[in-house]
């Protein structure tokens, strides 16, 4: 992708972020892990997180009643 044609998919990106609740920012992360290489994301106890190729941040701040916890499924171990 040309860096013109990655700053306008990134600005349309970032209006996809606005108004999104926490469970809304969880689902667009995990889909935006394995199809937009340039956005990296990543998920912590307390927020949602975008970076953009420009190093922009985008956070999303999780509910604090609630509490997001990951397993990783393995059959020998969890990582190579």
């Amino acid at each position: 992708m040309s860096s013109s044609a990655l700053a306008y998919a990134e600005i349309l990106w970032r209006q996809k972020l606005e108004n999104v609740n926490a469970m809304e920012a969880i689902a667009i992360a995990n889909e935006w892990k394995w199809s937009r290489k340039d956005v990296k994301t990543s998920i912590t106890a307390r927020e949602v997180v975008f970076e953009f190729s420009d190093k922009t941040v985008k956070r999303i701040p999780l509910p604090q009643e609630k509490m997001l916890v990951a397993v990783a499924p393995y059959i020998r171990r969890t990582h190579k």
